[in-house]
């Protein structure tokens, strides 16, 4: 599995309004293939003030709904005015354990010296080459 996680950063008067957006989305994400499912979270601490998760079965789907018509038009709803007063930070993960799948590890585990490749980012800030915003 792959988890894309983007941690957003929204002025307080924002947040309901950003709360608002997100229950009235459209979904168009939810038929895509390879989706799996995803979460607004609001933190009872930290620095962001809302987290937005998606849940996909490969990195590959992710990067082919980055790619696609659904993604330019959900990211074209998004509440411009409250985007620019706001800060946006992503990651990136390989699951390799989900409590809901068999006790089995999702994935082989990298013998890398004991650096993990999960939410590695690209010097942009970007988990993935191919994430078009």
């Amino acid at each position: 599995m792959f988890v894309f996680v983007s941690h957003l950063t929204v002025p307080s008067e924002d947040h309901a309004e950003l709360e608002r957006h997100f229950r009235q989305r459209a979904q168009l994400v939810d038929g895509f293939p390879g989706f799996l499912y995803l979460q607004l979270l609001k933190p009872q601490g930290g620095d962001a003030t809302h987290t937005f998760v998606t849940v996909w079965k490969s990195r590959d789907a992710f990067r082919r709904y980055m790619k696609s018509r659904e993604h330019k038009i959900s990211h074209s709803r998004e509440p411009a005015e409250i985007m620019a007063r706001s800060e946006v930070r992503h990651q990136a993960y390989q699951a390799l354990l989900d409590s809901r799948e068999t006790p089995e590890w999702l994935g082989p585990l990298q013998n890398d010296g004991g650096r993990s490749t999960a939410g590695e980012q690209s010097p942009e800030g970007t988990p993935d080459p191919d994430h078009e915003s």
